[in-house]
């Protein structure tokens, strides 16, 4: 009976024991699990402790490369007043050294070292796991002036280029504005616009008055369009405006030849400098014996029973008489003004966006005439004045081209061969050849195409070398070699075949200017 008993008793024992035996194993697992689970904490709160260090260091780097110090004792007080701003600390971090220099050529660098209070060390010793950061910042960037001249020709509505161009456009100011951001510079990204057709619009109200406006009609092309039988006479064209009843809506014509290709300052003491406000001119009533075409912009009555058509046309006596109808952008003295207006040189990065988005399309393809006001945006001399000195140091001016045609001089069957434009009419001989010949009537249309394309290389080079830097692009039409010819370099020159690739485009003259100009 004992010895049953006792074999029983053993039984339970040892079921006692198997089952001990478990949570022993499971108690002594525990611990490492637990230091285990910490420990991945530790390294998770160190990950993140570096970042936020790295972050406020990036930060306070940049804010004291902006001040005005100059020696690494007031860098330092700047550098640690800002790290103090941009990292939160707790009672587990605390800020153990800091440093703020002046390195190579004048850069930032800068270092901090944070002290990170873990959670197994810290339960077994006074054990601190050290978070390091370091950066390095380019003090001295270049300051970049850029000139978007974007074609707003007629031929830009089809398909969907204006859209894609407008996108384009709008994504890489947005680009430069961030850029800018990122600078130490202040106003690191100036940036203008400069939409051209026939002819380019200025702001009316605000240069209505400006002395760089001709604004007696002293201009040798002003009197040009005023035609008599045997030569011209003299017409205020402001004054026809007022006396029309309508305003000048700020379209402008080319400057005579060489200034066409030039950024002499506009000055009273020469009048070839001076711009002259874009007029189209009455044309005459019906329809001239011998031409097969009526006269487009017929909008006064001649008052006259000349039967020479430059009497008719070129009076100026007229323009206080009976009106043919109402009198706009398509038909009176504004007829080919329907384009958007430039922008000047500016930092309202969201207004040159809203500005791109109300580009609308019309007219023919004047590139020389769209590059000369890019080129007066930038110029330090006039009309604007607004760009630096050429060739201040650490400041780059850019022009940035995009087109979709080639260079177009409308032909028509009436005396004048053509219409109206910011190069006048082709009789008044005001586009030069490579060849030294000036445009008249009858001239081809390749010969018109090979003038405008001769002002524009001629611009290309003057704007060289004054050191702008110019990018091209074409856009599905129009002369490659001519814009390539006119780029910097080669690799300044893009080739699009479809305008849904404009954004990539942009994109990658974005990066190559903060690449090169901005982030050096």
């Amino acid at each position: 009976m004992r010895r049953s008993g006792f074999t029983g008793i053993g039984r339970l024992v040892q079921r006692f024991d198997n089952r001990g035996n478990v949570a022993i194993v499971a108690a002594l697992a525990m611990g490492p699990l637990c230091v285990a689970g910490l420990g991945a904490m530790d390294l998770a709160r160190a990950t993140t402790a570096k970042m936020e260090l790295q972050d406020a260091l990036d930060a306070a780097a940049l804010a004291a490369a902006r001040t005005t110090a100059t020696t690494d004792a007031e860098l330092k007080v700047a550098g640690d007043r800002f790290l103090g701003q941009n990292l939160g600390l707790d009672e587990d971090k605390e800020l153990d050294s800091t440093s703020f220099t002046f390195g190579e050529n004048g850069n930032v660098v800068a270092s901090a070292r944070l002290n990170l209070r873990p959670y197994i060390a810290g339960m077994l010793s006074n054990g601190t796991m050290a978070i390091e950061a370091s950066t390095e910042v380019v003090r001295a960037s270049v300051k970049v002036e850029i000139a978007l001249v974007l074609d707003t020709t007629g031929s830009m509505t089809e398909g969907t280029k204006l859209a894609d161009m407008k996108k384009a456009a709008k994504e890489f100011v947005t680009k430069m504005e961030d850029a800018s951001k990122k600078s130490v510079e202040p106003d690191a990204v100036k940036i203008s616009l400069v939409p051209f057709s026939n002819t380019v619009r200025v702001d009316e109200t605000a240069y209505r008055t400006a002395t760089w406006m001709d604004q007696s009609g002293v201009s040798p092309i002003n009197d040009e369009i005023f035609t008599t039988s045997s030569g011209t006479q003299h017409g205020n064209r402001f004054t026809l405006f007022s006396t029309l009843g309508t305003s000048w809506r700020g379209c402008v014509e080319m400057r005579k030849a060489p200034y066409d290709v030039q950024d002499t300052a506009p000055s009273t003491g020469t009048p070839a400098t001076l711009y002259t406000p874009y007029f189209a001119v009455d044309e005459p009533d019906g329809k001239t014996s011998g031409y097969g075409s009526d006269y487009q912009n017929d909008y006064v009555k001649d008052g006259t029973n000349s039967n020479d058509w430059r009497v008719r046309q070129g009076s100026i006596t007229k323009y206080g008489g009976a009106k043919n109808g109402s009198l706009n952008t398509s038909f009176g003295p504004n007829r080919g003004c329907g384009l958007s207006r430039m922008r000047r040189l500016s930092t309202s990065y969201q207004a040159i966006r809203n500005d791109i988005e109300a580009l609308n399309a019309d007219g023919n393809t004047n590139i020389p005439i769209g590059m000369a006001w890019g080129w007066n945006t930038l110029s330090p001399t006039g009309p604007f004045a607004d760009g630096v000195a050429y060739n201040t140091p650490k400041h780059q001016k850019i022009v940035i081209l995009m087109t979709d045609g080639e260079n177009t001089i409308a032909q028509r069957d009436t005396p004048n061969d053509g219409t109206y434009a910011g190069t006048g009419y082709i009789w008044q001989k005001r586009l030069i050849r490579s060849n030294g010949a000036a445009l008249t009537n009858g001239a081809s249309t390749e010969e018109r195409t090979e003038a405008l394309d001769y002002r524009l290389s001629l611009l290309c080079t003057n704007m060289k070398a004054k050191n702008i830097e110019i990018y091209t692009i074409r856009v599905e039409a129009g002369s490659s070699e001519l814009l390539e010819a006119c780029a910097t370099s080669r690799d300044n020159f893009y080739n699009v075949k479809n305008s849904t690739t404009l954004t990539a485009v942009f994109e990658s003259i974005a990066g190559q200017i903060a690449a090169l100009h901005l982030s050096r």
